[in-house]
């Protein structure tokens, strides 16, 4: 009995040892759990948080975010030359980026303020600040909303650049300033904010360098809408019928249809965006926007009626202008303003007249040739197939540098590929030791004379020298010269 109480006094001892052990245990497992816990904590402390607050009442956006999305203002098209852009540009994003009103004002407010400083004491009214500041500023905004950036060649213009080139223009000095001194000439500035906005998307999708671009729509038609040439060209392109008929045949193409018809998707989505309405009032702007679908198969090379002008001159009387009754000056004013021409103040009404009409009638339809956005949208197209065009003759190819594409697609735009091409093959007999494939845009100017050009494109001297006060200007602005219209 004795032996039996000793083991069951052995058993229960070494019982509550194991019991302690485990309690031990367990409590060191617990202390250590909660260290880990207060170090975790401690080190979320320590590393600075670099995503923005959902909601930021007061307006703050961290140094290290802005820098991410914005470089250097000098800086905000992207060298095309290199580094290579990524990303995939129809890959459209569903949801833009989520920043509150105040991120998005911050992020952008403080940038090219300077320019509008330095332009002061050149006629810098303030409704032509605010265009300004959309201009350069929404590139920012696109980039920071949508992911959607335009590039340029290292040896082009940025953004300031090509704000003061239209700054020094004539066409500023001239008819921009009458245009805003007086209401009674109806300038729209909604339109102005649309082919701006359908530019920078247009250079986008069809990667196009943003500077090449814009300097061929303002040497074009001074970004108007109703521009019509003498020969016919029409829109803020200038689009012509043989133009169209190229465009036609390119949209067979699946890859050229969908890159026109996600770009028409994507600026859709830029006119209905909250924040950037948000930011348009902000600058002073209240804008409404059109409400875009897909560009219509056929499009309309529009043409003026006549009772299209009659029309106009029953508004025009009925707004207390009695020359609305005559039609043959109707006809005449009419023709004036599409080849940019300012009116005498007393038919000042005619500008607002006309062009809402226009737009009523012809430009609101997206088959027009005068929408903005298919015009803008379809012309681009084209020069896109002009700046990647393969230029050759019979078997020999001339491998050119972009800087030199660029110009040959202004050239070939306005007057076709065979003269252009005639004209390379004119360069190389002239000079077959010329380099080609190291051929800048500053040498191209050097070799792009009259002479040449009659021998290339074969028509009337006046025709020539228009061709070539033509492509040399879109050099001017495109190459960062701001010499006068």
């Amino acid at each position: 009995m004795r032996k039996k109480s000793i083991l069951t006094e052995q058993i229960n001892k070494d019982l509550r040892n194991y019991n302690y052990l485990k309690f031990f245990a367990a409590f060191k497992q617990t202390l250590l759990t909660s260290c880990l816990f207060l170090l975790f904590l401690l080190f979320l402390l320590i590393i600075p948080n670099t995503n923005p607050p959902r909601n930021n009442p007061d307006g703050s956006l961290t140094y290290q975010i802005q820098q991410k999305f914005f470089p250097a203002s000098t800086n905000k098209l992207v060298d095309m030359d290199f580094p290579a852009r990524s990303g995939n540009p129809l890959e459209i994003l569903r949801s833009p980026r989520n920043l509150n009103n105040y991120q998005l004002a911050q992020a952008v407010g403080y940038l090219h303020q300077d320019f509008i400083e330095k332009h002061q004491d050149q006629h810098l009214n303030e409704s032509m600040q605010r265009l300004f500041m959309m201009l350069m500023q929404f590139e920012s905004i696109s980039r920071l909303r949508f992911n959607r950036g335009t590039g340029r060649l290292i040896s082009q213009s940025d953004l300031e650049d090509l704000a003061g080139h239209i700054l020094n223009s004539r066409w500023y000095r001239e008819s921009l300033l009458r245009l805003f001194s007086n209401n009674a000439y109806g300038f729209s500035v909604d339109r102005m904010l649309r082919i701006f906005i359908s530019i920078q998307a247009a250079s986008h999708f069809f990667e196009v360098p943003y500077p090449a671009l814009f300097c061929l729509f303002f040497q074009e038609s001074k970004f108007d809408f109703l521009a019509d040439s003498p020969t016919g060209a029409k829109g803020v392109g200038q689009l012509t019928s043989i133009g169209l008929r190229e465009v036609q045949r390119l949209r067979i193409y699946s890859e050229m249809e969908l890159t026109l018809q996600r770009t028409a998707e994507y600026l859709n989505q830029v006119y209905t965006d909250t924040q950037i309405n948000i930011w348009l009032r902000k600058l002073g702007f209240k804008t409404i926007f059109p409400e875009l679908t897909p560009i219509p198969k056929k499009i309309e090379f529009t043409r003026i009626s006549s009772a299209f002008m009659r029309k106009v001159g029953k508004r025009l009387v009925e707004e207390g202008q009695s020359y609305g009754k005559k039609t043959s000056t109707l006809w005449y004013l009419s023709k004036r303003l599409r080849r940019g021409r300012i009116l005498p103040k007393r038919y000042a009404h005619m500008h607002k007249v006309f062009s809402q009409m226009l737009e009523e009638n012809y430009a609101s339809s997206q088959a027009s040739a005068y929408n903005i956005e298919t015009n803008i949208l379809l012309s681009t197209m084209l020069y896109n197939h002009y700046y990647k065009y393969r230029w050759r003759h019979s078997k020999h190819v001339y491998e050119l540098p972009a800087q030199t594409r660029v110009i040959l697609a202004a050239a070939a735009y306005n007057h076709g590929q065979t003269g252009i091409r005639r004209f390379l093959y004119n360069l190389k007999h002239e000079f077959p030791m010329l380099d080609f494939q190291n051929l800048s845009s500053q040498q191209l100017r050097i070799l792009f004379t009259t002479r040449r050009l009659k021998h290339a494109i074969r028509r009337p001297f006046s025709k020539i020298r228009e061709a070539s006060r033509h492509v040399r200007k879109i050099m001017d602005c495109t190459e960062k010269r701001t010499s006068i219209l």
